[in-house]
Parts: structure tokens; sequence; C-alpha cells
């Protein structure tokens, strides 16, 4: 699961096995439990390049109130964790905009209650 794992370093998750797509696009991280939002700013698209999560769920859309999704555009399930879609949204990044229209608005990436999401993402302005 980590890119480098040198004799000398404990094994440690990493968010993506896909290091090329981190080190070109400078990929930002976030973690959360049970919920990663980020909030959607004019002019700047969220890229997914990775999500990883110690459950089995993970399920991505948009939210006006970043506490649940309420437009729901992506979803992926395996029958038992932990779920690592580095290798998916390396070959396939998820690139949906919404306009913002309200005053807020959020992509949301949820999983199952109590367990840890890490989102790798790109800020692409334009």
């Amino acid at each position: 699961m980590a890119d480098l794992t040198g004799a000398y370093t404990t094994p440690v998750p990493t968010i993506s096995q896909n290091t090329a797509a981190v080190i070109k696009y400078r990929s930002n991280y976030k973690t959360g439990t049970a919920l990663v939002a980020l909030p959607i700013l004019p002019g700047i698209r969220h890229i997914i390049t990775s999500v990883y999560t110690n459950g089995n769920e993970i399920k991505i859309g948009f939210s006006n109130d970043g506490l649940s999704i309420d437009d729901e555009r992506f979803s992926y399930t395996v029958t038992a964790g932990p779920l690592d879609l580095s290798n998916f949204f390396g070959n396939a990044p998820f690139a949906q905009y919404k306009y913002k229209a309200i005053t807020t608005l959020f992509l949301v990436i949820t999983g199952e209650a109590a367990k840890e999401i890490t989102v790798a993402y790109v800020e692409f302005k334009g």
C-alpha cells in the first residue's frame, strides 16, 4: 500500500500508489471520519486523484451544507475493507463540476460511519 517503504522505515499507508499523478499535479490531502467536504469556490474545480478508507464503501456527490450528499454522482462498494481507489482514480480521475448557483456548495465524499477517509485532490483553476 505504501509507495516506498525502506528498510529503516515503518510501513505507513499512503493515499496514492499513483506517484506520478501526485508529483505531476501536486495533490492536496484531506482526511475525515465518515465524511470529507471540499468547498467549491468560483473558478476552482476539485479533481479527485485518489480515495482511501478503512471501510468498504465510498460515495461522492454535491451538497449544499457539507454534511450529507444531496446530488450523488459516484458510489463504489466492496464486500470487505479497506477500500483503496488510488489506481482507479489514477486512470480516471473524478472531475465533475457543478455550477455554484447558491451561496454555498461542497463536493462531499462519504463512507461508513466511524471509518476514516483520506482524499487526494487537485485544485484546477479554470
